[in-house]
């Protein structure tokens, strides 16, 4: 919740343009913090074993090579902002630039943490982080009048108290000097890391750098304030289970049915809860959009519209890509991530010319493909039949229109009956967990002859993660 009130109080502090310099610094920043990361928080967690001299170099690498990049950077400030046409970014990069710094720092902590499966700790510190560094922070300079400097000094206040609670609450082993085997191990295995997050990073914002570049700051604010609202709610849930999920399946690599079973049980989760969300957000986006945004965002209703029906295929997509990485299927992971890449601009470019909905379209198209082919992938390295895969697919386009028919009539039925906007969302709301509701019992007397919730353990460490996770998010968020 606290998430959708700091969302709310600053589309009404802020305006479209001081989004759209975030959105556009932001790509540039995440371009560079994969180089600047090179994976090592994945190596530290994915490593059957780790010592302080693997530790060490995590630390001493990542510092100088981030320090590097932010000077780069900062350089290249006058580039990426004639690029944009922004020349408000060159001010903005130097300065927002010292989270590449920060953003690695306060990774490898928290990696150590959810090594050791102290998923509450890593919730907290986080939670602590977005509330008091980011919401507060931000919220009162954007009061005074700071504009996009607000956002800015959120982000920085942010990830510098995770860094302070993420270094007080682990015991960060170091040894001196650094070992250069420690170096090499940690580059060989964490650059494929950074490379494939890299190519991840592209395809997630190949959007937003066409609209930056192509259409200017105001739609691309308009845009990303679009996407922020109808992945926020699905990110909230689906966010813990991701963290957990890596450390978890990384344990499982050797059992292959046990993981094709946790798989398929995630998989199917992820889809019913992103898909009732978003389903439900698009037939209702009229309304969402006036109560968490004002009146001054209607016209990215239609946005919303479309957008939303991405939001299933790219969280159901997290599941596939942590499988591919706990199964070390890397090689595999990158091919498609390069193919996709190439696909989704393509799709872009050819529908652009419809303005920001033909870009919608295309995002929502381009991840359905994704998924697809990342669902393939994964049930090819893991024996699973191709028929559990696509019945699955079958269930959630049957569960996504029950939601949109629901919402739509609770919203039709809003107008009739002339109910304020507040009336109106908490009538869709009401409509939307009724029908989630009725669905839950139906799958649950269905589900008790699902062959994998059978096979699996439901009492495993694993389960206990991520439910222990998942509270703890929805209890503080």
């Amino acid at each position: 919740m606290c998430q959708f009130a700091f969302l709310a109080v600053l589309a009404r502090l802020l305006d479209p343009v001081a989004f759209g310099l975030m959105a556009m610094a932001n790509i540039v920043l995440r371009f560079a913090s994969f180089f600047a990361q090179v994976g090592f928080s994945q190596v530290l967690i994915q490593k059957s074993k780790v010592d302080a001299a693997d530790t060490t170099a995590a630390l001493v690498m990542a510092l100088v090579i981030s320090s590097l990049l932010y000077g780069v950077m900062a350089l290249a400030a006058p580039l990426f902002a004639a690029a944009f046409q922004a020349p408000e970014l060159v001010a903005l990069l130097g300065v927002l630039g010292l989270s590449l710094v920060l953003s690695v720092l306060g990774s490898l902590p928290l990696a150590l943490m959810r090594r050791e499966a102290r998923f509450k700790r890593v919730n907290a510190i986080e939670v602590v982080s977005f509330v008091l560094g980011y919401g507060a922070v931000g919220v009162a300079c954007a009061s005074y009048g700071g504009g996009v400097w607000s956002l800015v000094a959120a982000t920085l206040s942010q990830q510098s108290l995770c860094i302070l609670l993420g270094f007080v609450s682990v015991k960060y082993p170091l040894s001196w000097p650094v070992q250069r085997t420690a170096v090499t191990r940690l580059w060989v295995a964490g650059s494929k890391y950074s490379l494939i997050g890299f190519f991840e990073f592209l395809f997630a914002n190949i959007e937003a750098l066409f609209i930056g570049r192509a259409l200017g700051k105001f739609e691309l604010g308009l845009f990303n304030r679009a996407i922020t609202l109808t992945n926020l709610p699905v990110e909230m849930g689906v966010g813990a289970v991701n963290k957990v999920l890596f450390p978890a399946l990384a344990t499982m690599q050797n059992d292959r049915l046990r993981m094709a079973d946790g798989f398929q049980i995630l998989l199917l989760g992820i889809g019913l809860f992103s898909t009732a969300v978003a389903c439900g957000i698009a037939a209702a986006a009229p309304d969402v959009v006036a109560l968490l945004l004002g009146a001054k965002w209607l016209q990215v209703t239609p946005i919303v519209s479309v957008v939303a029906f991405a939001v299933p295929p790219m969280f159901m997509f997290v599941a596939c890509g942590v499988t591919l990485d706990s199964l070390a299927a890397l090689n595999a992971k990158l091919r498609l991530q390069v193919i996709m890449l190439v696909l989704k601009l393509v799709l872009v470019v050819s529908l652009a010319h419809w303005g920001l909905l033909g870009i919608a379209v295309a995002v929502v198209v381009a991840e359905l493909i994704r998924l697809t082919f990342g669902m393939r992938l994964v049930a090819r390295l893991l024996s699973i039949e191709a028929s559990q895969m696509w019945w699955q697919a079958a269930l959630l386009l049957v569960v996504g229109l029950t939601m949109f028919i629901a919402v739509g009539g609770a919203a039709k039925m809003g107008d009739v009956l002339n109910l304020p906007l507040l009336g109106r969302v908490l009538l869709e709301v009401a409509v939307g967990l009724m029908t989630v509701a009725c669905g839950l019992a139906w799958l649950l007397y269905r589900f008790k002859t699902y062959a994998p919730l059978q096979r699996f353990d439901a009492v495993s460490q694993w389960h206990r993660q991520v439910l222990q996770a998942l509270s703890f998010k929805a209890s503080t968020q």
